[in-house]
This record gives structure tokens, sequence and C-alpha cells, in this order.
């Protein structure tokens, strides 16, 4: 089945925008429960997850469309970017002995589940637009430039030192290294 130009972008949007604002959301839900910064162990951790969620949004065709079927997903992504940061930054100073998270990060993080699918579905949405207006833009910039056409310039076809060029027509050049090799 045929996809429009606008519809094949927004999956497009959709796809790369789960992994990369589950991940983005997750740090600053993570962050602002008291979970510290994230290290350059767990960032490359978080980029594994962003790939996984991306693949996975791509590779079934349920979750390209609507808010619905991205609740799990998100829901999944937020897990392993928690576990993620949990792992590779050591305990946070909410968790529990065992390793739990306090209430404030599930709240944090699960409140990160409903500002990501909204901001994928607004994306989504808005993105069809958005390419429509710089198309139309773009169009109306390129047809208002005159293209200029430079006089030409015609220059003779003669050496500028005949001597020199009637002299050196019979010999070789002398580049390259010594003869006494």
């Amino acid at each position: 089945m045929p996809v429009a130009p606008g519809e094949q972008l927004a999956r497009r949007v959709r796809c790369t925008s789960v992994g990369a604002v589950t991940v983005a959301v997750a740090v600053a839900a993570h962050g602002t429960a008291g979970g510290g910064l994230p290290t350059s162990s767990a960032l490359l951790l978080l980029v594994g997850v962003a790939a996984v969620l991306s693949s996975a949004t791509v590779a079934i065709p349920v979750l390209r469309r609507g808010a619905a079927p991205l609740v799990p997903v998100l829901a999944a992504g937020q897990v392993g970017a928690h576990l993620c940061l949990s792992i590779a930054g050591g305990h946070h100073p909410g968790a529990s002995p065992a390793g739990s998270p306090g209430q404030l990060m599930v709240a944090a993080h699960l409140v990160s589940i409903a500002v990501c699918a909204a901001l994928i579905v607004a994306a989504e949405r808005i993105g069809p637009r958005v390419e429509a207006a710089l198309r139309a833009v773009a169009a109306a910039l390129l047809a208002r430039v005159p293209a200029v056409e430079l006089p030409r310039t015609w220059l003779p076809v003669a050496d500028r030192h005949p001597v020199l060029a009637a002299v050196g027509r019979g010999t070789e050049p002398r580049r390259g290294p010594p003869d006494f090799v």
C-alpha cells in the first residue's frame, strides 16, 4: 500500500523519537527524583536502550499508529532506562537497600511516560504540517531567485610566451630526480 510523504515523515519521527525522547525524559525524571547525573557508561547503555526502542517501533507495525500502543513501549523504555541508570551509576539516595526505587522515583518515571506519549503524538501530528510549510517556503524562496548569467569573456588561443613555446616543443621536461642513479 503506498504511503504519502507526510505519513512517511510521521513514521520516521515516531520511530526515532520513541527512543530518543524516552531516554531524555527518563534521565530528567531520574535526576528530578534525586538519582543524579548519568555516568558515561550509563549514557552508553542508554544509547542501547534508545536503539532497541526505536528498532522495536519500526519492526512492529502495531506500534506505528496511535498513542495507546506506545504506552507499553514507553513503560518498558522507562524501566530499561532506570535499570541502566541504577546499574551504571550505582545506588542512588532514594533507593532502598534492595535497590528498588522510591515512590518519588516511580512517580517521576510514570509522569515521564505520559509526557513522552504526548510529545510523540504531538510531533507526529505537526510533522506533516511543518514539512508542507517548509516545502512551500523553500519553493517560494527558490522561485524568487533569478538565474543570473554572467557575460562570457573570450580568451585568444595563443601562447603568452610564443618564443619559449617554440623552443621547448621538441624537448622533454626536466622533472624528477637527477639522472646519476
